[in-house]
């Protein structure tokens, strides 16, 4: 059977989190139920990464230890695969064991390109990251516009700069596809300024005692990102080896990380110097996401304007919420939210879109009688139309265009409005022709397209109108799928 091994970036437990963490949760589940739907089998990984430094500062500020702290936070990113219907067959938090285990075989697995030497640089808190002044934007952060830390230590270093020309062919040459093509050419401008050997660790102390030890050496920490990327082979139980992890990583040519474009660098570049060093496969597809704004800003707690996904979920239906994220602005670009924009996107494609082209047809169907249409053939229209839209559909979903696949649902679903408006079968259900059934016969073949197309993007709404539809005949009640929001 084909495989496909799909995660998300772990996200820093140091606040609760935000209606962004959800939205590439539902990029990634989006496609995993598309590849499940394609009788493929899917192995959907997330989590959560407690390890950092700025988990330990925001413990300090909230006047907790950092295990109590990690752990409250962490319960609510979990949340997050429930309120939203996400389909995960896995979450790794990497305070658990299998996790440490596989993170430091990693490191003894690395260790040939791994030295120590005193180093100095800025270091910003938010980033896990050192950045080099010419990096900086007016002296800060050019991501979260903080002052980065000057810090002088002695750490370990993985030698990067040994795997530039590595690198670049495997970026050029597509051995690992970056989505989309912007992507890619960020990367290969970035490996082309030249590459230097990276802090691999920090100190215990700097780190407050938190995090996984480097092996042999109790001193220092596993820097966060070295920690943090394993965990994509640390929930295949790489630490103690086996089948899963050969099966999922080694043995397997379809792996694809679903992050975002802030941190695309440590993905494409360090991650694959890493499992290069290891004698470890390569991911096969990293697809980097934009960023979610309101109303045109960049989401602050200073702004105020931070949307709870938990409050989100409360006030509208899921699958209108994973509708509209995906259906609003293309995945690979920069967003907005309002709720505006939400209300009117829900009405417009879904209530008086979708919903109103299935109420349409089940009130005729209901009317003329589902006996009555059995063995009747398609409309070749119907037919022809719905093999151009599943052409490209499938092409825009294997390239994570959500927003451009749900296009063609759309336009399919007003072909069909447009074609009941031209053919007026409500005018012929007395009629007991072929012609006539064949018209019916082919409303309900393009529900059931439309119903497979919409199901990755809105599972329950869509397992109620197949249901429906596998009962018309002893439906008594309309059904209303996506009631207006008034």
């Amino acid at each position: 059977m084909d495989k496909t091994f799909i995660s998300t970036a772990i996200d820093y437990v140091n606040a609760f989190p935000h209606i962004g963490h959800a939205l590439e949760k539902i990029f990634a589940d989006v496609f995993a139920r598309r590849e499940r739907l394609l009788g493929k089998e899917v192995f959907f990984l997330s989590g959560t990464d407690e390890n950092s430094l700025k988990n330990v500062r925001a413990a300090e500020n909230a006047g907790v230890s950092v295990g109590e702290f990690v752990d409250r936070n962490t319960e609510k990113f979990f949340e997050l695969k429930k309120v939203f219907n996400l389909s995960y067959d896995d979450f790794i938090k990497t305070t658990e064991e299998r996790h440490a285990l596989g993170a430091q075989k990693l490191w003894h697995a690395c260790e040939k390109d791994i030295f120590k030497k005193i180093y100095s640089g800025l270091y910003c808190v938010g980033c896990e990251a050192f950045y080099k002044e010419d990096e900086l934007k007016d002296g800060c952060c050019p991501i979260h516009l903080t002052k980065p830390e000057f810090v002088e230590e002695e750490n370990y270093f993985f030698r990067l700069s040994k795997y530039q020309d590595y690198l670049k062919d495997l970026i050029e040459k597509e051995k690992i596809k970056i989505i989309p093509q912007s992507r890619k050419n960020e990367i290969l401008a970035f490996i082309n300024r030249g590459l230097e050997d990276i802090c691999v660790s920090r100190s215990s102390e700097r780190a407050r005692g938190w995090g996984i030890d480097v092996p042999g050496d109790s001193s220092q920490k596993i820097w966060v990102w070295f920690d943090a990327l394993s965990n994509y082979i640390t929930a295949l139980n790489f630490g103690k080896g086996g089948e899963k992890f050969e099966n999922w990583w080694q043995n397997n040519n379809k792996k694809i990380h679903v992050v975002g474009k802030d941190i695309i660098k440590f993905h494409a570049v360090y991650w694959p110097a890493m499992l290069y060093s290891a004698g470890l496969n390569m991911p096969d597809i990293i697809f980097a996401h934009g960023f979610l704004t309101v109303d045109g800003q960049k989401m602050s707690k200073t702004i105020g304007n931070v949307i709870n996904p938990f409050e989100l979920a409360e006030k509208y239906e899921v699958d209108g919420i994973r509708y509209f994220f995906l259906a609003e602005f293309p995945t690979a670009e920069d967003g907005d939210f309002t709720y505006e924009k939400f209300e009117n996107r829900y009405n417009a494609d879904l209530a008086n879109g979708i919903g109103n082209l299935f109420e349409r047809v089940f009130s005729m169907i209901l009317k003329y009688g589902v006996e009555n249409i059995k063995d009747a053939g398609v409309d070749e229209a119907i037919a022809d139309l719905y093999e151009q839209t599943e052409k490209s559909y499938s092409e825009k979903m294997a390239n994570f265009q959500f927003y451009e696949a749900l296009k063609d649902v759309l336009l399919f679903a007003g072909a069909m409005d447009k074609y009941i408006n031209d053919k007026k079968p409500w005018s012929l259900l007395e009629d007991k022709s072929e012609e006539t059934k064949k018209i019916l016969n082919g409303l309900i073949f393009s529900l059931e397209k439309i119903i497979f197309w919409l199901k990755p993007f809105m599972p329950a709404k869509m397992d109620k109108a197949e249901n429906y539809l596998k009962n018309l005949g002893g439906q008594k009640e309309k059904l209303n799928l996506f009631p207006r929001i008034q």
